[in-house]
């Protein structure tokens, strides 16, 4: 028996992206998502504050901000999300920086299935549910 569905937050400016993130996750058995795609980091930032979200999924360049300082700006604005990264940014310094500040998981665009990347949302939302109980 499934649980209630999933809420993601997908914040991702190509619309490609979007689309292929969405049929992985449309493919995943086990749990039922609900994907609310925004376009920039302001959109998305906004979305957070007026809906309840499980998870944020998050490219790191985006038109309005790239980079750890888009991170950031989600992190600061709701800490208690787990932040699944997903980007084409290979930087290993990044991510190791980001993890560190509080991002559950961290994956590179075309490395990924749906299983893995429903497998990285799951287990984020297991840690920080685990760690604020």
């Amino acid at each position: 028996m499934k649980s209630r569905p999933i809420m993601v937050l997908l914040i991702e400016d190509d619309p490609n992206h979007a689309r292929a993130l969405e049929a992985m996750l449309e493919r995943v058995k086990e749990f039922d998502y609900i994907l609310i795609h925004c376009y920039k980091l302001q959109d998305g930032l906004i979305e957070l504050k007026t809906s309840n979200y499980d998870v944020v999924l998050l490219d790191l360049r985006l038109p309005d901000s790239e980079g750890i300082s888009t991170f950031r700006s989600v992190h600061n604005n709701a800490p208690e999300v787990p932040i699944v990264i997903f980007t084409a940014l290979f930087n290993d310094e990044i991510a190791l920086q980001t993890l560190k500040e509080g991002a559950q998981e961290y994956l590179f665009k075309g490395e990924f299935d749906g299983q893995d990347l429903s497998n990285a949302i799951m287990h984020s939302i297991a840690r920080v549910y685990h760690l604020s109980s």
